[in-house]
């Protein structure tokens, strides 16, 4: 049982977080889906239902108003990869913001 004090998500699957990047520094119909709707935009990565409520809830990384363009995805994909996939708490909030996900990274 997880810790209740937890916030954000769970780690995600690397395949599942391989798939997340590839389509966010790459397909903007994708990149437009998971600003207007992220929950669909988790699953047809292949997150869980279960998991995808987690990942939109509270203070999340997946929480994203003005998406980060894809050349600064991309400059940051291993780190993006790291953070996605590893056990800390998911919950640095502009992870995915334009200008600020390498620095939120290493803010962390």
């Amino acid at each position: 049982m997880g810790n209740d004090n937890t916030k954000g998500h769970p780690p995600l699957d690397p395949k599942v977080a391989d798939k997340l990047l590839d389509k966010l520094g790459n397909d903007d119909h994708f990149r437009e889906l998971f600003v207007q709707d992220p929950a669909a935009a988790l699953g047809r990565v292949g997150l869980a239902p279960a998991q995808t409520k987690a990942a939109l809830s509270d203070s999340s990384c997946m929480m994203v108003a003005n998406i980060a363009p894809k050349e600064e995805i991309q400059a940051s994909r291993d780190e993006l990869r790291s953070y996605l996939t590893s056990q800390d708490t998911h919950t640095v909030v502009h992870c995915f913001e334009a200008g600020s996900v390498a620095s939120s990274l290493r803010a962390k």
